[in-house]
């Protein structure tokens, strides 16, 4: 199946990076608890150089690390399930793997025909629904992912060509691209009723970005650049209420367990026999 759509999905246009120009949901999430991290540690010598080098500070270090343990493994098993997600053999022989660092699926120009009333190529729609199917299955069986999605965005992206109102023309064009994109995969010929459509529905939402977001490593509106800007990227979004969640519960238990003894309370005599 995956050397069938190689074959054909290489007659659409010439293989692209899928990386977008933009801080992604998956990557964002990471960079936060990678940031979050730095912090704890900082915090973690900070605090041992205050205690000094003896009990006082080894007890504080341990009990730093067993709390933001939790956290980093969260963020190591969602690193590892994006990196997994890229290695699915169907999406790589269509040509259209995700970004190992972010889920990132992007859909080129060449599955697309008109400017500003975008369609997809009759050629296409198999690759894409196909695609689709392959990305919800593995997503369902990585629940380090699917368990924290709050949505799988279809962002589109246009290029700045127009008479007038170049951003505005294109940020509408840009929205009908990714609209046309969901709109099929919902629709008869889509994705097969069932959990996938189920999924979909629930978690799709549509974005235009216009011009402003072109790939990261073709950022100049140059006649080579240009037919990679105009793109349907298929984003996974992670939950920031989530995020914000496991953040908030590792800093107060960091507090909690780095707080001491209170002044207030001193501690109890002992007793003489």
């Amino acid at each position: 199946m995956a050397t069938r759509f190689y074959s054909r999905a290489s007659k659409l246009g010439p293989r692209r990076g899928t990386g977008g120009g933009d801080v992604g949901s998956g990557d964002g999430w990471i960079m936060m608890g990678a940031l979050a991290l730095a912090l704890v540690a900082v915090a973690a010598v900070s605090r041992g150089t205050v205690d000094g080098p003896g009990r006082g500070g080894a007890d504080t270090r341990k009990a730093i690390l067993e709390t933001v343990g939790p956290a980093e493994r969260s963020l190591a098993a969602v690193e590892a399930a994006f990196a997994s997600l890229c290695q699915e053999p169907v999406l790589i022989g269509l040509e259209l793997e995700p970004d190992c660092e972010t889920g990132v699926i992007t859909l080129p120009d060449s599955y697309f025909t008109g400017h500003s009333n975008p369609r997809i190529r009759p050629e296409a729609r198999e690759y894409i629904a196909a695609a689709m199917t392959t990305y919800l299955t593995r997503l369902r069986q990585l629940p380090a992912l699917f368990d924290s999605l709050e949505a799988i965005e279809l962002r589109g992206h246009s290029d700045p060509r127009s008479a007038r109102g170049a951003y505005s023309v294109n940020l509408v064009g840009s929205q009908q691209r990714a609209l046309a994109t969901l709109l099929f995969l919902v629709g008869p010929n889509g994705v097969a009723a069932g959990a996938d459509r189920e999924d979909l529905e629930r978690l799709a939402v549509v974005s235009g970005s216009s011009y402003s977001r072109p790939p990261a490593d073709c950022p100049e509106p140059t006649a080579e650049c240009l037919a990679r800007w105009r793109r349907v990227e298929i984003r996974p979004v992670l939950s920031e209420s989530l995020r914000r969640g496991d953040w908030a519960r590792t800093i107060e238990s960091l507090r909690v367990s780095t707080a001491g003894p209170r002044a207030s309370e001193p501690e109890p005599a002992s007793v003489t026999q």
